[in-house]
Parts: C-alpha cells; sequence; structure tokens
C-alpha cells in the first residue's frame, strides 16, 4: 500500500456530502418548521449519493436509501428496509485509477414481529475487495514497502505491482440472517430494559486471489517447505483456495440505550460464539466475542461519554481472513480501519486474539428541517486502541515472536448528521502516532 494523501479530497468530499445532505426544493425551506407532536405511525424515506471516503478504499460513490415505518407500540420502528449499491475509485500508485472495493446489498431489520418478541435481521449482499491486507499474523507483524526501490518513470507496471505486496484479491457473496428473541423486557418510552437471545447464520462464498510476487502468495508457497515455520504458520494460514463457509452465530445482548442511533445513555452487550463446522477444507473453528458499549450523558444530548470495549478469541482452524474480524451480531473488520482502530489500515493486523477500545466524547447540538426531513448534528473526539495476539500460544517465524509490541493507538475527531431517526452519516479524521499514518471516513452508522 502506498501511503495515504487524503486531506485535499477528503475536504471535497466532506462539502460535497453535506450539500447532499442539505439539499431540497427551495420553497420548501421556506415553509413554517413542524413544532407539533410528531406522528407516531409514519413512514421515513430517506435517499442520498452514497459518496464517502476512506482512506484505504477511496472515493465511494453509488446511492443508498432507506424506508422506516413507525408504529405505535413499536420501538425503535415497525421494520426497516436500506439498500446500497456502491463501489470505490482510488489513485492508483505512480498514476491512473483502480477500483479496489464493491459492495452491493439489502439490509432487513424486523423489530415487531410477534407482538415485539421477536427481532429478524438480514443482509443480502456481494462484495469484491480488490485490495485486502495481509500483513501476516500478530501485533509485531511487519509493513514492508518494496516499491521504494522502484523508480515510477522507469518501471510504472513494477511500482504498482509493488503496492500490492501486502494486498489480495477476495470476492464474496453473503447471506446473513439473525434472530432476536426477547427474554426479558422492561423497557419504557424513555429508554430500553431487555435481554435478548441471538441465533443467526452467516454464509459466504470466500475466492482468495493473491497477486504475484505479493506476501501472500509467498507465504502459501512456503507452507510446502516442511519446515518448522512451515509448520506454524500453516496453522495460521487456513482457506486460502475458494470454499463456503457456514458460521453459526449464538449469543445474548443486553441493551439498555435510550436510543439505537445516537444513544446518549445506557449500554449494549453482545456475548456471543460463532461456530463453523467445516463445510468445506476442514474449517472448523468457534470464536468467542464480548462487545460492551456504555453510555453516559454528561449534559444531557449536548455532551455525553462512550466507551467501547472488545474481546474475541478464536479456537480452530479459522480461515486467515476471518482473523482480521470481530463479532456476531455485526461483523466488523479489525482492528484497523474505520469500524475498529481508526488512522491505523484496513486489516493491519490480523490474529486469533484482539483486544479493541474505543473512547469517544459525543457532542448532539443542532436540530433543524429541511422541509418535512428532521436532522441532528453532532461532534465527537475519540480516542482507539487495540492489542492482537497471533494464536492462544506464543507464535514465533524467523525465529522471532510475532507478538511484541505495544497497544496499537488512533486518535481523532469527526461530525455526526442524523437524518430523521435512523440514518446516522459518519465524517471522521484520524491519525495513528503507533504506525504515523493518518485516516479519514465518511460513513453510515456510528462506530458503537
Amino acid at each position: 500500500m502506498h501511503r495515504h494523501r487524503s486531506t485535499p479530497r477528503a475536504l471535497a468530499v466532506l462539502v460535497l456530502a453535506c450539500l447532499c445532505l442539505l439539499a431540497g426544493d427551495a420553497a420548501a425551506k421556506r415553509k413554517k418548521k413542524d413544532t407539533g407532536p410528531q406522528n407516531p405511525n409514519r413512514t421515513e424515506f430517506g435517499a442520498l449519493p452514497a459518496i464517502n471516503y476512506d482512506t484505504d478504499l477511496g472515493f465511494g460513490f453509488g446511492a443508498i436509501a432507506s424506508v422506516a415505518r413507525f408504529a405505535t407500540g413499536y420501538r425503535p420502528y415497525k421494520w426497516r428496509l436500506e439498500l446500497q449499491a456502491y463501489a470505490t475509485v482510488k489513485r492508483a500508485p505512480g498514476k491512473g485509477a483502480e477500483f479496489p472495493f464493491h459492495d452491493d446489498y439489502l439490509n432487513m431489520d424486523f423489530p415487531g414481529l410477534l407482538e415485539n418478541r421477536l427481532r429478524i435481521t438480514a443482509r443480502v449482499g456481494f462484495r469484491k475487495f480488490a485490495n485486502t491486507g495481509y500483513y501476516g499474523f500478530g501485533n509485531d507483524s511487519k509493513f514492508d514497502k518494496p516499491w521504494e526501490s522502484i523508480d515510477p518513470d522507469e518501471d510504472l507496471a513494477a511500482y504498482q505491482a509493488a503496492h500490492r505486496f501486502h494486498s489480495f484479491d477476495h470476492i464474496y457473496p453473503l447471506l446473513l440472517v439473525n434472530t432476536r428473541v426477547r427474554l426479558w423486557d422492561r423497557s419504557t418510552p424513555a429508554q430500553r430494559k431487555r435481554i435478548e437471545a441471538l441465533v443467526g447464520l452467516n454464509t459466504t462464498y470466500n475466492i482468495v486471489r493473491p497477486y504475484p510476487g505479493s506476501k501472500l502468495e509467498q507465504d502459501i508457497a512456503s507452507l510446502d517447505d516442511g519446515s518448522k515455520d512451515a509448520q506454524t504458520l500453516g496453522k495460521l494460514l487456513r482457506g486460502t483456495d475458494p470454499a463456503l463457509l457456514m458460521v453459526l452465530n449464538l449469543g445474548l445482548l443486553f441493551d439498555t440505550r435510550d436510543h439505537e442511533f445516537t444513544p446518549t445513555r445506557g449500554t449494549f452487550t453482545e456475548l456471543s460464539v460463532r461456530s463453523s463446522p467445516g463445510v468445506q477444507q476442514d474449517l472448523r473453528y468457534a470464536a468467542f466475542a464480548l462487545n460492551t458499549a456504555w453510555y453516559k450523558a454528561i449534559v444531557g444530548e449536548y455532551l455525553s461519554f462512550a466507551i467501547r470495549g472488545v474481546a474475541d478469541v478464536i479456537l480452530g482452524d479459522a480461515p486467515f481472513y476471518e482473523l482480521t474480524r470481530f463479532g456476531a451480531l455485526q461483523p466488523r473488520d479489525g482492528p484497523g480501519g474505520g469500524w475498529s482502530l481508526r488512522g491505523v489500515p484496513r486489516q493491519r493486523y490480523s490474529g486469533k486474539v484482539k483486544l479493541i477500545q474505543n473512547l469517544e466524547l459525543r457532542s448532539l447540538f443542532w436540530r433543524f428541517n429541511v422541509g418535512k426531513s428532521r436532522f441532528l448534528v453532532g461532534a465527537v473526539g475519540f480516542l482507539d486502541a487495540a492489542r492482537i495476539w497471533a494464536d492462544l500460544r506464543g507464535t514465533e517465524l524467523a525465529g522471532q515472536s510475532v507478538d511484541g509490541g505495544t497497544f496499537k493507538v488512533g486518535t481523532g475527531g469527526g461530525l455526526r448528521v442524523r437524518w430523521g431517526e435512523t440514518l446516522v452519516i459518519r465524517f471522521d479524521g484520524a491519525y495513528s502516532p503507533t504506525e504515523r499514518t493518518p485516516g479519514f471516513y465518511v460513513d453510515i452508522g456510528q462506530v458503537f
């Protein structure tokens, strides 16, 4: 990967995204604002260009739309659909352009089934990561830069190929279905108090395509040399051939938040296990996750504190691309990237044991209407940290431990724009003092 340079383009995306949010019929802006009570039985629509930016993936373009039905007795809504068609474009090393990421999906959320005792969420989608990161395993994995010895003016093809040294192409259609069964509920209109059981299935068909000369290609080739390092690496580097992966999700969810999308009080905790029976390539494993977030209002919604802690442990023969992910309810990449360790490249660290911590100081300070659409604007300051171990036991390659080093850190700040009750647009700028890399992210939804 080349060094990230995001500031001018990130500012342009920020301005464009804000214009997309605020654009509307000029006459509608002059209408008197609706100050009466909100209709509890209503349908909310939201649609905007899926314009965003991520330092790892580049400039994103496409479209995203959501529709949510609200009804008396249902929280946060009766049902919600979200549809996205999306791709990214990024400046190629040296010159030209590349399209590293493609993501199309339909999200479905039905929280009001069986008289509010059952909630089903589902995602049907297709993803293609042309620059999925692979740096090896452990907290002390190396970030090599073979392109530094190549002059792009003399050999552009070799220069661009060298920038793919820590990348591979990962293609996977997916189907994710999670069922949440309410076991206990003492919720009030102001705040939830509930416990839910989680049962779900995450199915993907994974195609891994290493680039010629890449670290992944080299490591795959080294598995056949019979050495001690090959045996150690073989326990971690699984699932490199095309394979169907079926993962069963089980868990408990504890929720006391005052708002699902912009909480200022309460907690949300996921205690889960995800397990694969090894449909193909004997990819049998079990992963245990504790993902807990706590929210504390300091001055109402104007100033609040939020903290999240994640512990994720994998036992068995998981495919190597699962070692950069965590969680069952909403699987995320990490540590590294805009959903876990901001400022650190996505998929930078990989291992079977992961600890992640996020601290945010949040403020929601400006409400306004554009026609009939309601907006809420806020800001955050954050500090992210993570620690990774390649396996449950110490791991050595080439006579050295891969688990050394300290916590990896990212810090920064950003803006939040909530459109209606359910659509949150996030703008985050970050810098990692441990990696010495910046990051900028424009995306949908809170990090936690």
